[in-house]
């Protein structure tokens, strides 16, 4: 039987603009462009579709990285033939064997012994062993994935690679660690005529490396397919690997696992339990011992970092438990000068590329150490202005509306507090409602913002209209919406209150009346909330006697 190879056999599944659903090799990628093009992946699970999403930008980086934005043009304007994708595969095809003989992707060539584990152990979210033994496995049962197919194990592979979490004493993180956040610039709506798989993937395809500098991804193939060489074990007696260890696109092929999948044939064909297809070969356990390659500091261009102060190692952003809102949003699209927060490097990228709107897609792995929380999934709008100048003024208006309504939402759950109580998850519960009520609202703004800032010259001031934006900000949205939120939850018959309850009644009032007070510039924290918006706060009104209210 053939060798099972992912650039020569068909295995993707996709999604066509006509709704047809079929599967593809890689370089079928442009086939119907400018007709029935091909639209989207079409794998089972959230999961499977973002690393499918990755191993295609890590392919088309590692094979074809555009040298310059002129030669990026090139193929997002014109895209390339299969025929031509097929050609530039043609040279990488031994580094992508499944199953047979010699080094398979992603899989360690070494002696890992006879013992096996299950295939459902390629699923991040499935039960551990130990979860199992302490039949602990309440939500997530075992035993429901016992057989995969080629295909489905393929992708089941890469995902737990690109995203493992930690998996127990030897068994490593993937190169981003755990569970990373994987963000997606989309290409713009009002562009119908790239709204295929192919442009959302050339768009985040971003130059990595210098060929002059450090040598084509095929020069020392090892440096950039770790499964074509020895593993570098990361044991008590072994070592690290950097990005000085490395060809830069191995960012986008990490081998932190040493798993050696087990194939057989599929004699009682049996189906694929993700995918519901048959096989003539089928995957029901694998082999894997700790110690796998220990990836330190190596970037990923399709993930943001962070500095925890100026200077220290950068470290990739993970999904946080609750939902991804605008109060993230900075995090994810601009850098901060004390460069403690950078996006991206395709979200930087495609600001030179592309003008106006389009959206962000945000993905990943909710992971509470071992375990998987969720999978969250996100999209958010995201604005290229036509120069850095306006760039800048855009960033610096966007800093200032997610600080003052971070500022509105402390003060609203803390009156909030004092008036009724709760504990923390009510409260949580409480703050993403703020959140999410304000979002739309948000990205209005910034429609706008960025609509006011192109129709000004490049040299005038624009102080002017940050502050006018600022102030609608705050009057339209922060103040209508913490009031009414408060007044949601704090009601009277919330508190309990009767004619017998003064207490709880003055607490109510003033609990509100202070909240109102601090939204309309009143005492410190009012103060604070309009220096966060360079507006002047309201001067204090005075009495007839001539002091202040």
């Amino acid at each position: 039987m053939s060798v099972f190879n992912l650039l020569r056999d068909p295995w993707i599944p996709v999604v066509t603009a006509c709704g047809r659903m079929r599967e593809i090799a890689p370089a079928g990628l442009t086939e119907g462009i400018g007709g029935d093009a091909i639209v989207d992946l079409a794998w089972p699970r959230a999961d499977f579709r973002a690393a499918g999403m990755e191993f295609l930008v890590g392919l088309l980086t590692t094979v074809f990285c555009p040298e310059g934005n002129s030669a990026w043009a090139r193929w997002w304007n014109a895209p390339p033939s299969p025929q031509v994708l097929a050609e530039g595969f043609a040279a990488f095809e031994r580094a992508f064997d499944l199953d047979g003989e010699g080094p398979r992707f992603l899989q360690d060539g070494g002696d890992l012994g006879t013992e096996t584990s299950p295939v459902s152990g390629l699923l991040i979210e499935q039960p551990g062993a130990n979860t199992e033994k302490n039949n602990a496995d309440l939500f997530v049962k075992r035993g429901g994935v016992t057989v995969l197919s080629r295909k489905a194990a393929a992708i089941a592979l890469y995902a737990l690679q690109s995203f493992a979490p930690s998996g127990g004493a030897g068994h490593r993180t993937g190169l981003r660690g755990g569970g990373p956040l994987t963000t997606l610039v989309l290409p713009p709506q009002a562009d119908a005529g790239r709204q295929t798989l192919w442009h959302l993937l050339w768009l985040n395809v971003v130059p990595l490396f210098d060929m002059d500098a450090v040598g084509a991804p095929l020069d020392k193939p090892q440096k950039t397919f770790p499964w074509l060489g020895p593993t570098r074990i990361s044991d008590k007696g072994g070592v690290e690997t950097t990005f000085n260890d490395m060809h830069p696109a191995q960012c986008f092929w990490g081998m932190p696992r040493r798993i050696r999948l087990d194939f057989e044939p599929n004699r009682d064909g049996l189906p694929c339990a993700l995918t519901g297809i048959v096989d003539d070969v089928i995957l029901r356990s694998y082999r894997t011992r700790p110690y796998g390659v220990n990836y330190q500091a190596v970037p990923h261009p399709l993930t943001p970092f962070y500095r925890v102060k100026p200077g220290s190692e950068p470290l990739p952003v993970h999904p946080q438990p609750g939902s991804i809102s605008y109060r993230n949003w900075p995090n994810f699209t601009q850098s901060r000068a004390d460069g403690t927060r950078e996006p991206a490097q395709c979200v930087r990228v495609a600001g030179a590329r592309i003008k106006g709107q389009t959206r962000l897609r945000l993905c990943g792995y909710d992971m509470d150490n071992m375990k998987a929380r969720g999978f969250v999934e996100a999209e958010m709008p995201l604005f290229f202005c036509s120069s850095q100048q306006k760039q800048t003024r855009l960033e610096g208006l966007v800093a200032a509306l997610v600080e003052a309504a971070s500022e509105v939402s402390r003060l609203m759950l803390s009156q909030m507090k004092a008036a009724r109580g709760g504990d923390g998850a009510e409260l949580d519960v409480i703050r993403e409602s703020f959140w999410a009520e304000t979002e739309g609202a948000f990205f209005a703004l910034l429609a706008s913002a960025v609509a006011r800032f192109e129709a000004r010259h490049e040299a005038e001031e624009d102080t002017e209209t940050a502050a006018s934006l600022a102030s609608e900000w705050l009057e339209n949205t922060l103040r209508p919406a913490a009031l009414a939120i408060f007044d949601r939850h704090v009601r009277a018959d919330a508190v309990m209150v009767n004619a017998n309850d003064l207490n709880a009644m003055r607490a109510l009032v003033l609990a509100r009346s202070l909240l109102a007070s601090a939204l309309h510039g009143a005492g410190p924290s009012g103060k604070s909330l309009y220096k966060s918006l360079g507006l002047m706060a309201p001067e204090p009104k005075r009495t007839a006697k001539g002091g202040r209210k």
